[in-house]
Parts: C-alpha cells; sequence; structure tokens
C-alpha cells in the first residue's frame, strides 16, 4: 500500500526554499510513499459571501482534491 503526503508550500516566490525543501524531500523517499507538492497559488482569501454566491473557487478545489 502506497502512503499518500500532501506537502503544501505557504511560499508563493518562483524560488521559494519551502518549495525547494518538499521537492528535494520528494527524491528521499521510500518507494511506497508519494509525496505531492501544492501551493497556495491562486486561493483567494476566505469570503463566505463569495462562496455562497459563486461556490468554491476552481484553485480551493483542486486543492481539496489532492
Amino acid at each position: 500500500m502506497t502512503t499518500r503526503i500532501l506537502g503544501i508550500s505557504g511560499s508563493l516566490r518562483a524560488g521559494s526554499y519551502n518549495t525547494s525543501l518538499l521537492r528535494a524531500a520528494q527524491g528521499r523517499l521510500p518507494d511506497d510513499v508519494r509525496l505531492e507538492i501544492a501551493t497556495l497559488h491562486g486561493i483567494p482569501l476566505y469570503d463566505g459571501d463569495v462562496e455562497q454566491r459563486d461556490g468554491v473557487p476552481a484553485a480551493v478545489q483542486t486543492l481539496k482534491d489532492q
């Protein structure tokens, strides 16, 4: 059975150290562990009124699905 881990980098910078560390970790995991990397690109600040009117933003749904 494969263990799935979602690593979320909170930094939006192209040269983010957090994202780089997650990428480095990907190559050091055992074969039965999969690390998927996500960032907060496109994730808006939460606004319940907007969510009620327009639904869950696509970027939020993508992250949720991961």
